[in-house]
């Protein structure tokens, strides 16, 4: 494996340790999706970093699969987190922690196939990750702006990344893309619960 990408995830794997530490000590809930999502993402950057399970993709790159694997499970509490917030109802929540998982499945599919199998699965996988997310950027919540900048900027940074990165056609390295990767990583899940978990602690509070 490539130093940089070795570092990259070693870096990655104390950033998200530290965060999970304070999320567990400070965010006093029953259920502390805080501390979970960290704590899964470490265990990702830790499967990573052993490399094990890594693949070959475009212009020769490592491909880790299992990168959108644990993105199912943590991108499953994060959503869980965004429709309480949201105000959105039982079903509505329900129906998008499907498609969050069908999303993030079809991505580990995509980026493991070759050819028409990928480029299918990207297909299914962009589809939807679109019903997904319009519908929040779309809500008529007055919370509906403070979740659309986690969308825009870094939610939709995954797919893009995703394209040229080794898990798509290697228009850039692998140690790139986990840079970018890591950085879209705590945006979206450090920053996202610093910045909203006392709006999202009143929001629930007040239902």
């Amino acid at each position: 494996m490539n130093i940089q990408i070795e570092m990259i995830f070693v870096v990655g794997i104390a950033l998200f340790v530290a965060s999970a530490a304070y999320f567990l000590f400070s965010y006093k809930k029953s259920f502390n999706s805080a501390f979970l999502v960290s704590f899964i993402t470490i265990i990702s950057y830790i499967f990573m970093l052993e490399g094990s399970l890594a693949t070959v993709g475009a212009g020769g790159g490592a491909v880790y699969a299992t990168r959108w694997i644990f993105y199912a499970l943590s991108c499953t509490l994060l959503m869980y987190e965004i429709s309480r917030f949201l105000q959105r109802s039982l079903s509505e929540t329900i129906f998008s922690l499907y498609l969050t998982v069908i999303v993030m499945l079809t991505g580990a599919a995509s980026s493991y196939y070759d050819g028409w199998y990928k480029i299918s699965f990207f297909v299914v996988s962009t589809v939807a990750y679109v019903c997904l997310v319009y519908p929040l950027l779309t809500s008529a919540s007055p919370h509906r702006a403070s979740i659309a900048k986690y969308i825009v900027l870094g939610w939709t940074g995954f797919p893009v990344i995703f394209l040229i990165a080794p898990d798509g056609y290697g228009l850039i390295s692998a140690s790139t893309s986990a840079g970018v990767y890591l950085l879209l990583d705590i945006f979206t899940k450090v920053f996202f619960y610093l910045d909203l978990h006392p709006k999202m602690s009143r929001a629930v509070t007040s239902e």
